[in-house]
C-alpha cells in the first residue's frame, strides 16, 4: 500500500510539474507578446543634424547584419512650440528598433509668451507675422514634412517603400493632412501614419480630410490630457502673474475665428471620420508625457513650456513607469511596413490586454 501511495504521489508530482511547465509557458508567451517592442531596441543609434532638414537618427547594423542595408524610415513632426531636440529620447528609442528617423527643426520658436516679458509677448503672440503665428502655421509645417519625406526617399540607406509619418500635437494633426494630400498626388508614398495627441485644429482640419488617407492610421490620446483630450474641451489653465484663468479664453484670439476649446471634436473626430484607423486611449498621461518613454524628458518639456508660456500642464497620477505609446507605435510600424522579423504583434489585441490602456477602438 505504501508503495502504491508513493507511486501515486510521484505520478501526481509529475502531472503537477507538467501543468506548471505548461502554465509557465503560457505566462511567458503572454508576457513576451505584451512586452514586445518595449523600451530600447537592439540597434545602437547615431544622431546627426542635416542642414535644412533637422535631426537625423540612424540605426547601426547589428552583428551579422548587412552594413549597407536599407532601413524603413519615419518623418517626425514636433508639437507647437516644442523643439525637436527635446524629444531626443523618443526619437532615439524609435530609431533603436531599426528606423531612420528625421525630425524637422523648423517652426520651433514661438518667442516669449509670459507677462514677465510683456512687450515681447505682445509682438510674438498677438501681432500678425509674429513668431507665434509663424510657428502655428500648419501649412508651413506640412511643407517641411513633405520636404523631409522627399529627402528620405532619396537617401541610399532608406527603403523608399517603407516610410511612415509620425507627429505629436500640432505635428500629429499635420501628418494626417500631409498623408491626405499625398494620397492622391503621390499614392503609396506614405505607408503608415501615427498621430500622438493630434491637434485637430490644424488647417485643413485633420478630421475633415482623414477619410482621404488610404494608409493605416494609429492614434493615441488620453482623457487626462488637459490640452488635447480624446474628446471634449481643453481644460488647461494659463497663469499670467497672479491671475490664473482657463487658457481656452485665448484660443480664438490665437488661432482665429472658429477655433474653439473642443478642437472640432478632437482625436475621436479624426478616428470617427477615418476609414482605416485605430485609436488607443492611454491612462494617466498629460499632453507631453504621452509622447515619451518613461515620462521624465517629456515632463521636463512640459515644465519648460510652463515657464516660458505660462500654461499649466497637469501631472496626472500614473501607476506605471514606462509609457506604452512607443511600444505600440513600433509594433504598428512593424506590422504595416511589413518588416522582416520573427517578432509579430497584433497591436489592437495586445493593447486591449494592457493595464496602461483605457480603451482601444479599430476599424
Amino acid at each position: 500500500m505504501k508503495g502504491v501511495l508513493v507511486k501515486r504521489r510521484r505520478a501526481t508530482g509529475f502531472l503537477g510539474a507538467a501543468l506548471l511547465v505548461l502554465l509557465l509557458g503560457v505566462v511567458i508567451a503572454f508576457e513576451g507578446a505584451a512586452g514586445m517592442f518595449e523600451g530600447r531596441g537592439p540597434h545602437a543609434v547615431r544622431a546627426s543634424t542635416v542642414s535644412g532638414q533637422g535631426l537625423l537618427y540612424t540605426p547601426r547594423a547589428a552583428s551579422g547584419e548587412e552594413s549597407n542595408r536599407k532601413w524603413p524610415a519615419i518623418v517626425f513632426a514636433h508639437g507647437l512650440c516644442g523643439p525637436a531636440k527635446r524629444y531626443s529620447e523618443t526619437l532615439e528609442t524609435l530609431s533603436s528598433w531599426g528606423f531612420v528617423v528625421l525630425a524637422n527643426q523648423q517652426q520651433e520658436d514661438c518667442g516669449e509668451g509670459n507677462i514677465r516679458h510683456p512687450f515681447e509677448s505682445v509682438a510674438n503672440f498677438f501681432i500678425p507675422g509674429g513668431k507665434f503665428s509663424q510657428a502655428a502655421d500648419s501649412g508651413a509645417m506640412a511643407g517641411h514634412v513633405k520636404g523631409n519625406l522627399e529627402y528620405l526617399r532619396e537617401k541610399a540607406n532608406v527603403d523608399s517603400n517603407a516610410i511612415a509619418l509620425m507627429g505629436h500635437s500640432m505635428g500629429g494633426g499635420v501628418v494626417i493632412d500631409v498623408a491626405a494630400e499625398l494620397a492622391s498626388s503621390q499614392p503609396g508614398a506614405v505607408k503608415a501614419v501615427i498621430g500622438i495627441a493630434p491637434w485637430n485644429g490644424a488647417k485643413p482640419t485633420p478630421s475633415s480630410v482623414v477619410s482621404e488617407v488610404s494608409a493605416p492610421i494609429l492614434l493615441f490620446c488620453s482623457m487626462s490630457d488637459a490640452l488635447c483630450p480624446c474628446r471634449g474641451p481643453a481644460t488647461i489653465t494659463d497663469t499670467q502673474g497672479p491671475i490664473t484663468q482657463p487658457a481656452s479664453i485665448g484660443i480664438p484670439i490665437l488661432f482665429g475665428v472658429g477655433a474653439d476649446p473642443n478642437w472640432n471634436g478632437g482625436t475621436m473626430a479624426i478616428y470617427d471620420n477615418a476609414t482605416n484607423a485605430a485609436v488607443i486611449e492611454v491612462k494617466g498621461v498629460n499632453h507631453f508625457t504621452i509622447a515619451g518613454t518613461n515620462g521624465r524628458q517629456m515632463q521636463a518639456l512640459a515644465t519648460w513650456a510652463t515657464d516660458r508660456y505660462g500654461l499649466n500642464f497637469n501631472r496626472p497620477t500614473r501607476s506605471y513607469e514606462r509609457i506604452p505609446t512607443l511600444q505600440y507605435s513600433v509594433g504598428f510600424l512593424y506590422q504595416h511596413l511589413k518588416l522582416r522579423t520573427s517578432a509579430s504583434m497584433n497591436v489592437v489585441s495586445e493593447a486591449k490586454k494592457d493595464g496602461r490602456i483605457v480603451k482601444v477602438l479599430s476599424k
